[in-house]
């Protein structure tokens, strides 16, 4: 999994001194752009409770997806930069100023960076009467002709990248199947109603374990302490494949100083609480509690890699 350690520039993190000299008047919008019953729906709660406690005022939790997460950031995007709503973000966020056209937005240029909250790998996972192991997996998936069909949580998500990553790097032979959200995907993946996925990990988890999906590797540098029999996709052929989570937190560009150091310092604060971070890398989230720069380096990151996979695969909004 991607690891970096930079020097938060001292302008671009939130001083005790300048969080302080500014709070919301009024409740704050944190839209999430999936509907309830994820892991990025759960951590969105969980920052938006300490949130709250910290500026002292409430915070909303309004969940606005579709589209890859499209529809939220375009609401989002023309919002006064007042710190009144902030609007969570993964690696689609990065994505689709590539996937859709007219761009939508220039995730650089239109947002802020407030925060970078938490990552977790993906897991290949299939249903148990489309394969068995990796090997099985590959030949049925590589066979001609139609009927596979891989599911995401949403067309541009990361997981929809990676399939198309590994569809490319693998020669695969199966059709996408885009869903709102997680919750509908996986329903119609552990009904087997769609074939195989790439799954956050704590999506994943529990199924795994009790044998309602195979997993069949992890896209990670190592092998996962939660699942450890599991091999990394590297180990079965695939170092090249990319396909992570993170969840992050923009706001609006053009915000005053005050406002973004005061909202970014109670967004980290809320995720790295010491109470939470057993439970949430008990689900398979890595906590990073992280800056401005670190979000915006991750942005940056995504931005280059996930172009050159929309450009491969000839990708087209559906």
């Amino acid at each position: 999994m991607y690891r970096r350690s930079l020097m938060a520039l001292p302008g671009l993190l939130a001083t005790p001194a300048l969080a302080q000299s500014w709070r919301p008047t009024a409740p704050v919008r944190y839209v999430v752009p999936f509907p309830p019953g994820s892991s990025f729906d759960l951590v969105g709660r969980l920052v938006s409770e300490g949130v709250a406690a910290t500026l002292g005022q409430s915070v909303v939790v309004e969940n606005r997806p579709g589209a890859g997460t499209l529809v939220a950031v375009q609401a989002v995007k023309v919002m006064p930069p007042d710190g009144q709503t902030v609007v969570m973000v993964a690696n689609s966020f990065t994505v689709n100023q590539t996937l859709h056209q007219p761009r939508p937005y220039d995730a650089e240029r239109d947002f802020d960076p407030l925060a970078l909250l938490v990552e977790t790998p993906h897991v290949l996972v299939c249903h148990p009467s489309f394969a068995t192991d990796f090997a099985s997996f590959l030949a049925k998936a590589k066979a001609p002709g139609a009927g596979v069909v891989f599911g995401s949580n949403g067309q541009g998500t990361s997981q929809h990248m990676g399939l198309e990553h590994l569809k490319l790097l693998a020669g695969l032979n199966a059709e996408h199947v885009p869903y709102r959200g997680v919750a509908p995907m996986m329903t119609d993946l552990l009904a087997g109603r769609v074939n195989y996925t790439l799954a956050n990990l704590p999506d994943a988890l529990d199924p795994i374990r009790d044998g309602r999906l195979v997993g069949l590797g992890i896209v990670s540098a190592t092998r996962h302490r939660l699942v450890p029999n599991l091999p990394t996709m590297a180990e079965q052929g695939f170092p090249q494949l990319v396909s992570d989570t993170w969840y992050g937190v923009v706001m609006p560009s053009g915000g005053r100083p005050e406002v973004k150091a005061a909202l970014s310092a109670a967004i980290i604060g809320a995720i790295g609480k010491p109470e939470l971070k057993p439970r949430l890398e008990g689900m398979g989230l890595d906590v990073m509690a992280q800056g401005p720069a670190q979000l915006a380096e991750r942005i940056r990151r995504d931005t280059v890699t996930y172009a050159e996979v929309v450009r491969l695969a000839n990708l087209k909004p559906e």
